[in-house]
């Protein structure tokens, strides 16, 4: 990361200061302070005589006097700040310098201040004894301290101070750092986040070797925005506040966009600010400017580079947070459409089956009325008309049955969709069964011309089954219905076999058979295994469809096997014993 200062180029455009004579008065840098506490006039005289031309580090002396410990007590509390102070020992008392030097150190905690011990009266105070006894940094006598000695000594002594002040604001910066990077990492909005960077970024700045006399206070934040090539003011502190828009914010934001976008910027940047480079992933999104900042030393823009770099790592989870925020939010209202359209479809389903059982009992009815009057007839017809009209009777029976099962197909179909079938599962005599399949069989088996055969493998007996007796005779009989309507002048064979915990029943016939097509759409609600346009094969599709659903309640499969216009076998898997539905 490259923090940008100053910028040369050439360019004849500038960004607008607020005025130039605050510019000019913020580019100097103010004096060092120094307290010189003794009580003879002329040691105050010559020592500012010789620091009279004196400047270190671009800065000139600010110097205070004292003649007494007490005095110097009362400068202390209203300049904190004194980088040297030069104390004499024997001043209202014999001990007065060095009870100044206690408050100092003990009283005031001003560790950093430099205290030099310049005495006349060495006897008084032997150098030794002071110099173990007491927290002081250097031990002189006036005579030794003449103008070139004295020059040299505070050069060396501000010199410590500045590199102390420094080792001391470092140490706190590293600790405001410390203590604002969680911030970052739990906030939990752009703003929020912009406006901390700032605070903090100042707040760093005034932490620096001339904290104590200057400062930053005024800066922005821009950034661009997600999916348009502008600059966004995101934060302003200092006269940059929100509040006070203006051209010369108006001509930063340009700018920052320009540097952003790899342009050449045509405004140049003014001497007195800086510009800090945001980056999340490698990109540069925007920048930090801030005023005032040409005194910062390199060791203020390294740390600022360090909070940058938290800044922007704070900065990517920041937005990934809010980019989960945002799935979150979406995935909760796909949900929520997905739950409504499901509790859509339950009462759209709960009405098809109320509507379906509904219709069921009324088709019922008359359809009953019309076989029970058909039959009535049937047994009525007097001698002359009995041929005729036992053969109308006979197609109105067949065309009412047929209705009477495509309504039941329907409506069972309807409870296997909505979970409303139940099971009713008892052991009974598998022999018993298939009395009655073949029995309601035979007669359509015999008008089909075919030939219906039962075999038993590998068994002499039956035996018991425990499932749900009703369901098994229905898909026995849907699957012999089958092959006898598929099938003309053949043969039909119901195999049936054991395993250690399996019964199977095979439905083998030598009809139409089907096309591999044909066989992976077989099981598909309304869908038949004649697929030509003509229809010869009466139904509703559904007869298979619920078969397959019903061998899966009741523990089972049910699979096909066929070849076209060679026959088809079905197979029907059931455990010997159906366990109880959970």
């Amino acid at each position: 990361m490259k923090l940008v200062k100053k910028r040369k180029d050439g360019s004849t455009a500038t960004l607008k200061v607020a005025e130039k004579k605050q510019a000019d008065t913020q580019s100097q840098l103010p004096p060092w302070k120094v307290l010189i506490v003794d009580d003879e006039h002329d040691v105050h005289t010559m020592t500012k005589l010789s620091l009279k031309e004196f400047e270190f580090a671009g800065r000139t002396l600010q110097i205070f006097q004292a003649t007494s410990g007490a005095e110097a007590h009362d400068i202390l509390k209203h300049e904190p700040d004194i980088a040297v102070a030069l104390i004499d020992i024997v001043m209202e008392t014999d001990d007065a310098g060095l009870k100044l030097i206690n408050y100092i150190r003990n009283e005031l905690k001003y560790t950093l201040i430099r205290l030099i011990v310049r005495t006349g009266q060495p006897g008084m105070a032997p150098e030794k004894t002071v110099i173990e006894e007491y927290d002081i940094d250097d031990y002189k006598s006036k005579t030794e301290l003449r103008a070139d000695k004295l020059y040299l000594t505070m050069r060396v002594t501000l010199k410590a101070y500045r590199d102390l002040l420094t080792l001391d604001a470092n140490r706190r910066a590293l600790r405001k750092i410390l203590e604002a990077v969680p911030k970052f990492h739990h906030v939990q909005s752009l703003a929020q986040f912009f406006n901390g960077v700032l605070s903090q970024l100042i707040g760093l700045c005034n932490l620096g070797e001339n904290s104590l006399i200057y400062s930053v206070n005024s800066g922005l934040v821009i950034t661009t925005s997600p999916h348009e090539n502008q600059a966004v003011v995101q934060s302003g502190t200092g006269r940059f506040s929100p509040s006070q828009e203006s051209e010369e914010i108006e001509a930063i934001r340009k700018m920052c966009l320009e540097r952003i976008l790899g342009q050449t910027p045509y405004q140049i940047l003014p001497e007195n600010a800086l510009l800090i480079p945001l980056t999340v992933q490698e990109k540069q999104i925007g920048f930090v400017y801030l005023e005032n900042a040409i005194h910062l030393s390199q060791a203020d823009l390294d740390l600022i580079q360090i909070m940058v770099q938290q800044c922007s790592s704070a900065l990517e989870n920041l937005q990934l947070y809010m980019d989960l925020k945002e799935a979150n939010k979406k995935t909760l209202k796909m949900l929520e459409v997905a739950e409504q359209a499901r509790q859509e479809a339950e009462a759209a389903d709960l009405a098809k089956s109320q509507f379906l059982a509904n219709m069921s009992h009324e088709l019922r009815t008359p359809l009953n009325a019309i076989l029970g009057y058909s039959e009535m007839l049937e047994d009525t017809a007097t001698d002359l008309e009995q041929d005729e009209c036992i053969e109308d009777l006979h197609k109105i029976q067949e065309a009412s049955y047929r209705l009477l099962t495509m309504i039941n197909e329907v409506l069972d179909f309807s409870k296997l969709d909505t979970g409303q079938m139940l099971l009713c599962l008892a052991q009974f005599e598998l022999q018993s069964l298939l009395d009655d399949v073949i029995s309601t069989m035979q007669p359509l088996v015999e008008e089909t011309y075919n030939q219906l055969e039962v075999q038993l493998i590998d068994t002499k007996e039956l035996g018991t089954l425990q499932t749900d007796k009703a369901k098994l005779h229905q898909i026995l009989l849907t699957l012999l219905s089958n092959a006898t309507k598929f099938t003309e002048n053949g043969k039909i064979c119901l195999q049936i076999s054991y395993t250690t915990k399996q019964v199977v029943f095979k439905v083998i016939d030598n009809g139409i058979g089907m096309t591999e097509q044909q066989v992976q759409h077989l099981f598909k609600p309304f869908v038949q295994g004649d697929m030509s346009s003509t229809r010869r094969y009466e139904g509703a599709g559904l007869g298979l469809a619920i078969s397959h659903r019903l061998a899966e309640m009741l523990g089972g499969t049910l699979e096909v096997e066929s070849e076209f216009q060679k026959g088809s076998t079905f197979t029907l898997s059931l455990p010997l014993v159906t366990p109880m539905a959970t």
